[in-house]
């Protein structure tokens, strides 16, 4: 996670000194100088690969001075902001206070520069004695010994009581037995601790499989699969078949030195004469697939190879068969798993079942959690004072070290996530429990932090689906579609979740405060809010001058003046500010202020007003605004929007109108890609009629009936293509309008006195 904060910290100079260079006027050479450190440093993070012992240190130490860099940046640009933005006068009378805050930034930027360098020389002393003392040797060594450890664990957990699959064993096999007489994959894919491995070993063991197969293997791969020792250990498991273990000894003797490519071509004669199953057990990477297939011969024999893993795309790539997507337990499954293993096949006390239900309810039908509860259970006693003291503490007790579901459940897929997906699968862990989470508004919020980088010329909301539909593949979220099969909303695991909470507090990246732990003072650069706003405000003792990123998730509280205060005070440099269903009574003219600003999203309760000072967040990517109201009163917003050049999307509940004398001036808004229920009026028109929005893809127009008529004529309608709410209602005047457009982008009208 340090590369990606020094990334984005170098990402940002990159931006503020090509945007807004008149902003760091007076220290551009310092700060051109920081960004040179800086990506030195990111250089010697790519080489550091251990986050144990001194390597750790030095990663954390690398993370902090880069947030450091960031706020001494941050809060120069804002102060710098405002005082430009004084009279005359004011910006005289302020004028040594400037002079100070000049030298004050440059002795700062030169103490982080100074830092860095100590820390790029301890590592440097660091790792020659590592070198000179040969511990890299021995640190590969305890890493392979926790890893096997972990996978005899992982073994022994999912295979110990299978539980349900029966339906999926069915699936699994008739796919084994199907599909004609060519060498077949079949994969089994779903998120780790989700019984991958024990389905695959209940298909392994069936009778079916034993009478169809001549002969089969199983091997085990790993995230860090050695090829060598994959393949050595598929061929004794084949000679072992084949001479009944009479001669397994010098089988062995035979085997251990020969080279891959020799491997390779014993385990493919033990095989090309037989119909074979081969299981494939976790598999990670595609290559290693591509290392070990021509093993396997495609002898016309029907013969199958059975993969497991937790990422769709590998098993895409090694087979064209939809992989077999492993669900849930059902609430039934889960009690019945749970007690087979707490009660030995005895009955659940009557006393105990509604607390054994309500505990294995907060597991959420993953198996390994069920067993691992099951077994801390069994070790207890079957009694009430016991089992109440786990109730509500459930994740706690799962994720304690000493259970390793950590490991198995997150760590091995987090560890494996491209470095680019890692502060976005983490950012999950922000939102509330059994949150359905809106898909459109994660891209954006992704976006706004900066975590897409390096696209190209790609649009980084696409960019940011690619990312979100990888982790899908990953196993790591559970998708939810709609009736129409899009994908607007998905959750994650409780489990997953917790887990997340725990890494980004360890990694600095954000912190969930909740009413059990709103008295302990912290200082975090993210923060989501889980309890009521005015209670936060009035109790917590958190250090804001750091906060990038803030949502309120409680019931609905009214935010008025106090809050918008406390805000303003406290949160500067904030870059994502989300309301969640709070209501905001209005809007204060010195939003303004909050100049790092790129993501709002805010419910308006009494004044929908939005001041002229919103155009002065030129950062600003994405606007979300909602007036609910039972009379039709559409949310004031200043005609000047061209001026917020980086604006994304503007979305608008009910409906927004524009104010104010429109300019001369043939001012774009090249970044603009939707707008949402714009109401059409003289200023409106104006900005369409210039082609202020070159690149907009969707744009939602909400008009009167008795204006219709005259308003197409005036709009380039070549470039749009109009989808009315109430096409059935159109006069035959605006239809024969509309049979002269071509298909542009998308505009959607909402006929307003049709309602």
């Amino acid at each position: 996670m340090a590369d990606s904060v020094v990334s984005f910290v170098l990402d940002h100079l990159a931006q503020l000194a090509a945007r807004e260079a008149n902003l760091l006027y007076g220290v551009e050479d310092r700060v051109q100088s920081l960004q040179y450190e800086l990506q030195m440093i990111k250089e010697l993070l790519n080489t550091t690969k251990r986050k144990k012992g001194m390597q750790h240190t030095v990663v954390n130490q690398i993370r902090d001075v880069a947030h450091l860099a960031e706020d001494v940046i941050d809060t120069f640009v804002a102060k710098v902001s405002i005082y430009k933005r004084r009279t005359l006068l004011g910006r005289m009378l302020r004028g040594f206070g400037q002079a100070r805050l000049l030298r004050h930034v440059a002795h700062k930027i030169d103490k982080l520069k100074t830092t860095l360098n100590e820390i790029r020389d301890n590592k440097d002393k660091y790792d020659a004695f590592r070198e000179a003392t040969n511990q890299s040797a021995a640190e590969e060594e305890e890493e392979k010994e926790r890893l096997q450890s972990l996978h005899k664990l992982r073994r022994d957990v999912e295979e110990e009581h299978v539980v349900g699959f029966v339906k999926d064993s069915k699936d699994v096999v008739k796919r084994l037995q199907e599909g004609g007489s060519n060498r077949k994959v079949v994969s089994i894919v779903g998120m780790g601790g989700l019984g991958k491995t024990t389905l695959a070993r209940k298909v392994y063991n069936s009778s079916q499989a034993k009478h169809h197969f001549d002969r089969r293997a199983w091997v085990y791969v790993s995230n860090e699969c050695r090829v060598k020792e994959l393949l050595l250990g598929l061929l004794k498991h084949l000679q072992q078949q084949r001479s009944g273990n009479k001669k397994g000894k010098k089988s062995v003797e035979d085997v251990n030195n020969l080279s891959e490519e020799q491997l390779k071509k014993q385990v493919l004669k033990c095989l090309e004469k037989k119909r074979y199953l081969v299981v494939i057990d976790d598999l990670w990477k595609r290559w290693d697939w591509d290392e070990v297939q021509h093993a396997f011969p495609d002898n016309n024999r029907g013969s199958r190879i059975l993969i497991t893993s937790r990422l769709k795309e590998v098993a895409l790539h090694a087979g064209d068969d939809v992989p077999h997507n492993l669900q849930f337990l059902s609430k039934e499954e889960s009690w019945e798993l749970f007690c087979r293993k707490v009660f030995k096949g005895e009955n659940c006390p009557s006393d105990l079942e509604t607390l054994g239900k309500q505990m294995v309810q907060s597991c959420r039908g993953l198996p390994l959690s069920v067993i691992v509860l099951a077994g801390l259970l069994a070790k207890k006693e079957k009694s009430h004072r016991e089992w109440s003291k786990v109730v509500g503490h459930v994740n706690w007790y799962l994720t304690r070290d000493e259970t390793q579901v950590k490991d198995i459940v997150l760590k091995l897929s987090y560890d494996n996530l491209p470095r680019a997906l890692k502060p976005c699968f983490l950012y999950l862990g922000l939102f509330p429990e059994d949150f359905e989470i809106p898909v459109m508004s994660l891209l954006r919020q992704w976006v706004a932090e900066g975590f897409i980088q390096d696209t190209g010329n790609r649009d980084p909301d696409d960019v940011a689906e690619d990312y979100l539909y990888e982790l899908i593949d990953r196993s790591l979220v559970q998708p939810r579609v709609d009736w129409d099969g899009d994908l607007e909303k998905f959750q994650v695991h409780d489990l997953l979740r917790d887990l997340c909470i725990s890494e980004s507090k360890e990694e600095k990246v954000f912190e969930v405060c909740t009413d059990n732990n709103i008295l302990i003072p912290t200082k975090p650069r993210r923060l989501s809010i889980h309890n009521n706003m005015g209670h936060y405000i009035s109790s917590s003792n958190n250090d804001h001058s750091c906060i990038r990123s803030l949502f309120f998730f409680a019931p609905y509280h009214d935010v008025g003046g106090r809050e918008w205060k406390w805000l303003l005070d406290e949160c500067k440099l904030v870059r994502v500010l989300d309301f969640g269903s709070n209501r905001c009574q209005k809007i204060p003219s010195n939003l303004g202020n909050f100049i790092h600003l790129r993501y709002l999203r805010v419910k308006i309760l009494k004044e929908p007003f939005v001041p002229d000072s919103i155009l002065n967040l030129w950062n600003l990517q994405t606007i979300d605004l909602s007036f609910y109201s039972i009379y039709d009163i559409p949310i004031s917003f200043p005609v000047q929007i061209w001026k917020l050049k980086h604006l994304r999307h503007l979305s608008v509940g009910e409906s927004m109108e524009l104010r104010g004398r429109c300019s001369e001036l043939d001012e774009k808004m090249w970044n603009l890609q939707t707008i949402s229920r714009l109401k059409i009026n003289k200023q409106a028109t104006s900005l369409i009629k210039k082609g202020t929005f070159p690149n907009i893809k969707r744009m939602e127009l909400y008009v009167d009936y008795q204006e219709l008529p005259n308003l197409l004529p005036n709009l380039e309608l070549s470039k749009y293509q109009f989808r009315f709410l109430t096409s059935e209602f159109l006069s035959e005047q605006v239809t024969h309008i509309l049979q002269e457009t071509n298909n542009g982008v998308e505009v959607e009208v909402d006929v307003n006195d049709l309602f």
